[in-house]
């Protein structure tokens, strides 16, 4: 890893930290090939507390200075290979800092085909054409030129010919000219205009209204590429994917050649001559320069568009996985089902399966309701948690009013977004865990568990599947890969994992470990039993020292050897910590439970300088409290007990909500009916609010006032305004026009349509 001053100065300043700390960070990432979650906690002291946001940005600055290298030393080795590379050039190529800017140098170089203007220059015509540039001579003077040029073996057989060669050699020299190219971009990303029409074949394609919004469209690129904006780029690419919308970035062409004309008309030009560089100019601006410029807005527009998205898409995801836990409980899950039944299924407090049956609505309600009381008093659950799908509602509310425990408050029923459980069912993980269960019982255990640890279970699933993604299938799915691995991964290790109960999927995602090697640990467990200190890792196959190293600190052993195994404290750092307590002749036991000598500790300078400042704070937190988990503990949402259908709802009214997506123009939230309502980012608070992210996040439990409901198209939308615009009903008349029938109230389903008794049922 070498990197010149410039270099380092360069990526220091994209991500404001300082060359040393760069340094440090990309010593310790790719030489000692250490991890984020790693270096975020445990080298606290050579980064100087660099968060892992910033030491990300570091490593992928530093993979865009190497992909730059690389295609510099490629471009210079083949216009060197063609022997024309000039000195001019070389040190043009070398200065250029972007890949961006080495595009535009190697353009002229980069045809295979035989451009018009490469012929010309070959049949002789650059003199000619330098003529005509120049303009110092009148237009009758160079056509007079022209006949000096004529070459026959060159198709060159006329003045005419010969000066038509010389424009298509001036035409492509405009073309890629790289100062004037740069020049115009600037104005093209300040001035020009993104531009979409409806195509005219485009009522043939089904949905096409959907992009009404766009057929007749113009903003500024410049405004279009603000976050705030992104959304719509991602909506008018997909609408032009499908055939329903062109889009064009559009500049002003007498703008644009005036522009280039700085470059290639002098103050002397003669007057005749002066029409013909204008049409030159104009044609390279038309037949190149536009074109190209055009498509590279649409590329840098998807990319920041991608970038926006991808960043919602992890900041959502972050949010989720780490949201309230319910902990060690025994849990029933529920995956509601009229036709197919309610498939139950219980698991112990580690998330161990325990039991599962099927519940179906055309039996007697009362015994399904004794079924699950007895369940509960078998298993001793106290949560019943039950998937927020079809007929969700339905079944809570079964549960709420027909189960004693429930009613008498020592059994809690709740709702749990089930997103990605359907796809877990079916997953080959899923299969591994539970080959003898049909899917749906899958599915039913995954609620369960989910409730009990979100992010033990989420991590089974793929995060595009879970639902809380914008326009996921549009970006570049090789950076959304790697942007949702390095959250989840950020997430297990920042929350940490037992050793004694996790899964291999969870084990996978723990610094230094990945699947093959989680695989392993868990067949060590199976097969020698629970781990009774870290230490024992290293028994494992082909667990080296650099594994441990980087993996111990996240992986937990609750009432262990030592008591040191339950913190985040690293073990590399146990040594200090044991002298210490040999010198006030205490274990490590008595420190830990003993507030005074924690307070000693440390006060300890001695103690703190042998540690450093950062990592001494994390020791005595860790040391307060051992086994504190950094996610807060479950806390139900109480629903709207009258509203479970759209039609349920009453504009104007608030209800609960949790918000279950976030997106760059609203949040998405639950309200306990199916579809869920859109919070536009203007309908978000009293305050202007440019970014829904500052003040929502996925999980947060908000109240909503239903502003207006479009009931053919199943869309509800709602306000935090206390003075929120007038409602409005839309595919349905309006209230007093005599017309209107208010929504049905919501009435209890009929049992016997609801749940069913269970015949010849025992309990195992």
């Amino acid at each position: 890893m070498e990197l010149s001053s410039e270099a380092l100065r360069s990526i220091a300043s994209e991500t404001a930290v300082s060359a040393a700390q760069v340094t440090s960070v990309l010593k310790l990432a790719l030489v000692e090939e250490c991890t984020i979650p790693f270096i975020t906690r445990y080298r606290k002291e050579v980064t100087g507390n660099l968060d892992e946001v910033v030491i990300a940005k570091i490593l992928d600055s530093y993979e865009v200075f190497q992909e730059t290298t690389k295609r510099r030393e490629y471009i210079l080795d083949t216009i060197k290979k063609m022997e024309l590379l000039t000195p001019e050039l070389e040190k043009n190529i070398k200065a250029a800092k972007t890949i961006q800017e080495l595009e535009d140098l190697y353009a002229p170089y980069k045809s295979k085909k035989k451009t018009k203007g490469q012929a010309a220059v070959e049949a002789g015509l650059a003199p000619l054409a330098e003529l005509i540039l120049a303009a110092t001579l009148p237009w009758s003077k160079i056509q007079e030129e022209a006949t000096k040029f004529l070459k026959p073996e060159h198709k060159v057989t006329t003045p005419e010919e010969a000066l038509e060669g010389a424009r298509a050699i001036l035409i492509e020299k405009i073309a890629h000219h790289a100062e004037a190219k740069e020049k115009l971009r600037g104005h093209f990303w300040s001035e020009a205009l993104f531009v979409t029409h409806k195509r005219k074949d485009a009522d043939k394609v089904e949905d096409c209204q959907k992009y009404k919004d766009y057929f007749e469209f113009s903003q500024k690129i410049s405004e279009l590429k603000l976050e705030k904006n992104a959304h719509r780029f991602m909506a008018i690419r997909r609408g032009m994917s499908v055939n329903v919308l062109s889009a064009q970035a559009t500049f002003p062409k007498e703008k644009a050649c005036a522009v280039l004309g700085q470059f290639f008309i002098s103050k002397t030009c003669h007057s005749t001559v002066r029409p013909i560089l204008d049409a030159i100019i104009e044609k390279a601006f038309t037949l190149y320069i536009d074109p190209s410029l055009d498509l590279e807005v649409k590329t840098e527009l998807k990319k920041v568009a991608d970038e926006f998205a991808i960043e919602i898409f992890g900041k959502n995801l972050k949010n989720l996985l780490l949201q309230p836990y319910l902990g060690p409980k025994t849990v029933m899950g529920v995956d509601p089902g009229i036709r197919t039944g309610c498939k139950i299924a219980v698991v112990d407090l580690t998330g161990k399966f325990l039991f599962d049956y099927v519940l179906y609505p055309d039996r007697n309600p009362d015994e399904s309701a004794k079924i699950i009381d007895a369940l509960c008093e078998k298993f001793q659950i106290h949560h019943i948690a039950i998937g927020n799908g079809t007929h969700g509602r339905e079944t809570l509310q079964f549960i709420e009013e027909s189960i004693p425990s429930v009613k008498a408050g020592t059994v809690h029923a709740t709702l749990v977004n089930e997103a990605g459980a359907s796809v877990y069912s079916a997953s080959e993980i899923a299969r591994e865990e539970f080959p003898d269960k049909d899917a749906t019982v899958r599915g039913a255990i995954s609620i369960a568990r989910r409730f009990q640890d979100p992010l033990a279970e989420l991590v089974k699933i793929d995060p595009k599947s879970i639902g809380v993604g914008q326009y996921q299938h549009d970006v570049n799915q090789v950076k959304l890969k790697k942007s949702l691995q390095n959250v989840v991964e950020s997430c297990v290790n920042f929350v940490g994992v037992d050793l004694n109960t996790a899964s291999a999927p969870l084990l996978s995602f723990i610094s230094g470990i990945g699947p093959g090697m989680a695989k392993s640990i868990v067949k060590y467990r199976e097969e020698k039993g629970a781990f009774k200190e870290r230490q024992e890792l290293l028994k494992i196959g082909r667990f080296t020292q650099k594994i441990f190293q980087q993996a111990a600190g996240f992986l937990r052993i609750y009432n262990g050897k030592n008591p040191l195994d339950s913190t985040f404290i690293h073990p590399e750092t146990y040594p200090v910590l044991e002298e210490w307590a040999k010198e006030k002749d205490i274990t490590i036991k008595t420190l830990a439970g003993d507030p005074k000598l924690i307070s000693q500790f440390a006060a300890d300078t001695r103690i703190r300088a042998k540690l450093g400042d950062f990592t001494h704070l994390d020791i005595v937190k860790s040391i307060q409290a051992p086994v504190q988990d950094p996610r807060s503990t479950f806390k139900s949402t109480e629903f709207r007990k009258d509203a479970s259908r759209i039609e349920d709802l009453k504009i104007g009214e608030w209800y609960p909500g949790i918000v279950n997506n976030i997106t760059q123009f609203g949040a998405f939230v639950d309200i306990g009916v199916k579809e869920s309502g859109l919070l536009h980012v203007s309908q978000i608070a009293d305050k202007f609010v440019t970014n829904p992210m500052d003040e929502l996040k996925v999980g947060e439990e908000v109240k909503v006032k239903v502003l207006a409901i479009d009931f053919e198209r199943k869309r509800i939308s709602l306000t935090r305004k206390v003075d929120s615009p007038k409602p409005e009903y839309q595919n349905a008349p309006p209230p007093g026009s005599g017309k209107y029938t208010p929504p049905p109230k919501n009435e209890t389903a009929p049992k016997n349509n609801a749940f069913s008794a269970l015949k010849n049922f025992k309990l195992r």
